[in-house]
Order: C-alpha cells, then sequence, then structure tokens
C-alpha cells in the first residue's frame, strides 16, 4: 500500500498570482526524479486547459502565475505508477489543491515502482526450461490477459509493470528439444479454477511464480489468404487470436506453430498497393485440434460500414478472444462511415450535447443498452450499416457531496450505468468532481438504471466497490433532472 507521504507548504509571498512548485521523488530511497510530466488540471475543469511542465535533473517543477481556484496535481514518469497529490493509496483518487490570492504552494510527490512477477519454469527434474513463453492475467472470471515474458536460458522470468492485486500465471505452450508443453497454470493445473493466485506489490519482486508445464500434443497452424492478382500487389496482415493473446504474420502464406489445443479466431487484412487500392478481409472461427497445413482462408472485398445517423462520434473497437482492441474515433456526418473488417466489433454511440442514444442496431447486433458499447459482426462481402436513434431531452443528476455535514470540496463522485437484476456495470464509468461548494452534476444522460457514490478511497472503482460503499440507486427518466445529495464514503 501507498503511505501518504505528500507535503505541502503554504507561505505568502509579495507577487501578482499564486505558484505551484515542488519536487518529484523515488519513495522507496528518496533519489529525486528527473524527466517527470507534471500536469496541475482545474477541477472540475469547467473547459480551463490544464498546464504541464517536466521535472529537471534535480527533479523539482514550477507552475506560475496560477489563477485561484481547486486544481489537481498529477505525476507521471515510465515505469512508475501514476501518482495524484493526495492520493492515499496506489489505487485512490487525489485531492484538490485550493490556490487563493499571493501564494506559493510547495509540495513533495513521492512515487512507487510497478511490481512484477518472478519465477522459474522447470521440468520434472527441476531444472529450469529456457524460451518458455509466459503469460500473466486478472484474477477475474473470466481471466484476462495483461502481458507476457519468456524465461532466459536458466527457466528464470520477470514480468514487470503490474499493478498492485492478484494474478494468475501460466506458461503458454512450447518445445523444449523434443518434449512439448501444454499451457500450464501456476500450481500445475490446466484449469483456470484450480490456478494459485500470485499477490503482486507495489515496487516489489513477488517470487511466487514458479511453473512446472505439463507435457502434451502441439499443434502448428499453416496456410494461405486467397488474394486477386499477384500477391506482390497486397500489403497482408494476418492475426490468430486465443484466449492467450494475439500472434501475427506478415503476407499472404502464415504458420504458427506451437499451439495449444482449443479454438481460435483468425483474422486477415490486405490493403492493395497498386492501381486500384481494392481492400480485402477474411475471418474465421476454427478449431485447432491437429496439425492444419495448407488452410485456406477466403478473402473478400471490404466495403466500408456506414452510420445511419447525423451528429456525435462513434468509438469503435474490435473484440476477439484476447479481448478488445484499440479505440479508433469516428465523427459522424451525413456519409459518415469506417472500415471494418470482418469479424467481431463493439460500438459505442456518444452524441452531442442535448441529445441520448434511445436505440442502437447493427448486423447481427447484441445490444446491452444503447447508450454503451453494443457487439456488432461484420460479415464478408457485405454492406454493413450501424443505426442509432439520437433523442433530445436526456437526463441530468446534480446534488451536493457533504463529509460530516459541511460541503466536500474538490470529492470525486462516480456514476454507472447498471443492471440492477445482474448487478452488472452496463456503461463506462462516469466521473467529476464538485466544486468548492461541494456541488457536482452530471448531464446528457440516456434514461436508465445508475449508481452513483462519492470517495477519495479509489480512481475508478469497480461494481463490487458500489456494492461495498452501499451506492445510491438512482431510475432517470427522460428530461428530469433529478438532485441527489451524497454523504461522502470512506471504506478504507
Amino acid at each position: 500500500m501507498m503511505r501518504a507521504a505528500v507535503w505541502l507548504l503554504i507561505t505568502a509571498v509579495s507577487s501578482q498570482a499564486a505558484v505551484v512548485r515542488g519536487a518529484v521523488t523515488e519513495q522507496r530511497t528518496g533519489y529525486v526524479l528527473s524527466r517527470a510530466v507534471i500536469t496541475l488540471e482545474p477541477a472540475p475543469s469547467g473547459g480551463q486547459a490544464s498546464r504541464m511542465v517536466r521535472t529537471g535533473d534535480n527533479g523539482q517543477f514550477t507552475f506560475s502565475n496560477v489563477s485561484p481556484g481547486s486544481y489537481l496535481l498529477k505525476a507521471s514518469r515510465r515505469g512508475f505508477m501514476p501518482m495524484q497529490y493526495g492520493q492515499r493509496r496506489w489505487d485512490a483518487a487525489g485531492t484538490v489543491i485550493k490556490v487563493g490570492g499571493d501564494m506559493t504552494i510547495t509540495v513533495t510527490l513521492p512515487m512507487q515502482r510497478y511490481g512484477a512477477i518472478t519465477g522459474t519454469v522447470r521440468d520434472l527434474n527441476e531444472v529450469g526450461v529456457p524460451d518458455q513463453d509466459v503469460a500473466v492475467y486478472t484474477n477475474a472470471q473470466p481471466p484476462v490477459f495483461v502481458d507476457r515474458g519468456k524465461s532466459d536460458e536458466r527457466g528464470v522470468f520477470r514480468i514487470g509493470g503490474l499493478e498492485p492485486g492478484a494474478y494468475l500465471v501460466r506458461t503458454t505452450g512450447g518445445s523444449d528439444d523434443e518434449r512439448s508443453y501444454l499451457p500450464t497454470f501456476s500450481r500445475q493445473t490446466l484449469r483456470v479454477e484450480e490456478a494459485r493466485p500470485v499477490v503482486v506489490y507495489a515496487d516489489e519482486d513477488t517470487p511466487d511464480g514458479d511453473m512446472r508445464p505439463i507435457e502434451g500434443k502441439l499443434f502448428s497452424f499453416a496456410g494461405y489468404v486467397s488474394l486477386p492478382g499477384p500477391p506482390p500487389n497486397f500489403e497482408v496482415t494476418v492475426t490468430l487470436a486465443s484466449d492467450l493473446g494475439r500472434l501475427t504474420s506478415n503476407g499472404p502464406g502464415f504458420r504458427f506453430a506451437d499451439l495449444p489445443p482449443g479454438h481460435y479466431e483468425i483474422y486477415a487484412e490486405a490493403r492493395e498497393t497498386g492501381r486500384f487500392r481494392r481492400t480485402m478481409g477474411g475471418y474465421t472461427d476454427i478449431l485447432v485440434d491437429r496439425d492444419i497445413s495448407n488452410y485456406p482462408l477466403p478473402m473478400n472485398e471490404v466495403r466500408e460500414t456506414a452510420f445511419g445517423l447525423t451528429g456525435g462520434t462513434a468509438l469503435v473497437r474490435r473484440r476477439d478472444y484476447a479481448g478488445v482492441g484499440p479505440t479508433r474515433a469516428v465523427s459522424l456526418n451525413a456519409s459518415a462511415s469506417v472500415l471494418l473488417f470482418p469479424g467481431r466489433w463493439e460500438v459505442e454511440i456518444v452524441p452531442p450535447a442535448g441529445y441520448f442514444v434511445s436505440h442502437f442496431g447493427g448486423p447481427q447486433n447484441s445490444a446491452a443498452r444503447p447508450d454503451g458499447w453494443n457487439s456488432v459482426v461484420i460479415g464478408a462481402f457485405a454492406f454493413s450499416q450501424v443505426s442509432a436513434t439520437l433523442s433530445q431531452g436526456p437526463a441530468a443528476i446534480h446534488g451536493i457531496v457533504r463529509e460530516t455535514s459541511a460541503p466536500a470540496a474538490g470529492a470525486p463522485v462516480f456514476l454507472e450505468g447498471w443492471d440492477p437484476m445482474t448487478r452488472a456495470r452496463m456503461v463506462d464509468l462516469r466521473e467529476t468532481r464538485t466544486d468548492t461548494a461541494g456541488n457536482y452534476r452530471f448531464d446528457n444522460l440516456a434514461p436508465g438504471e445508475y449508481r452513483i457514490f462519492s470517495t477519495f478511497d479509489y480512481a475508478a472503482p469497480a461494481p463490487q466497490i458500489f456494492e461495498e460503499a452501499g451506492a445510491r440507486a438512482i431510475t432517470l427518466e427522460k428530461g428530469t433532472d433529478q438532485a441527489i445529495d451524497l454523504e461522502f464514503w470512506s471504506g478504507r
């Protein structure tokens, strides 16, 4: 856990505006940190711009001519966890700095490094196995892939850059001389429910990742994509996705080796470099339970997916067995479209101010909630359209956050759209900050079910934290502006 070691000193000076200055240090050693990025962000922003500087070789920074108000002060540096002034723990929200009049505010921001998992991949004789891929997953149901590493010549591996928490560690399968190994979780099991969680702490290496992979049959999967004309006219990328992550191959021919048995998604993107500039795509779900060679992946011309609405922004991201990919934003106008290759995708419509998404539709659509992420399946050689209905009269929530009867200034307020039956989050978490009088506000909300609470203890509380905090459940109707006063919650 992160100790509360943030110091603040205020002194009066004779100047025309306030100054915020300080130093960034490594918490474990006390050494100053150069090249850290420091951001001074108005809270709530109210449309005001943030300011950013870097620390010098002495670890110090200065913001001059700071206007009166409340601000968040944030620090980031490669290899270290992001830090905010007033942050009580690594996953807590920061507190605001109140600036007013002619003053100089001096702070020290101690930063902690990420944690890591270390271990050894061993054979039955306790000898290290080299060149074995090792993957780290969140300890969740289902597990979510986080990162991977490889064992060295002694079988030793280290995977860093991990936030504190519980993880699952698994070899991804591979060969060593004449032996092949199946993907095996720590505690030598193939079953995720029997896997041993590994707990990671900030600034520490956790040496509990030893594994003894189980011997078994691995397979290869090779083939080619069917393209019109000479293949050199196309730039081709083939991706194979599983719950172990993604493998890629460039060119019309592909071969993936040392694959454990299981279901995979394979998809290809081909862009013509010649005169015609055609775009081809292919996708299929396949069971690999034997060596497969000469597999023909059908390719068809890809047409852009049109959006049947005007106004707002569409967010799109590919989803496969490995999870979700990068998000792209598409500005919606009368002719808005985006190139989506065959496969599974997720789309979220962000409406303009004064509207909410009341309906969503698309090819093989699975709509959880119109204003959230919705799944679509893009087929081959077919015109696809995503449609949505934007309705006027969104809802809003406003109120005051109090702590022991006094207004809580600069307090984070968290809002989630949820399903009361499954108690699952249906819409991405939203956050705002209270002003100096403890007031908060959320605008442009779709009618539906929500939960809301305020705390400094978490920067991005998960649904189970909403449960623990006894978050206030709200049903919002179209066009309403509901007043909800909150009592500040501190649970840790």
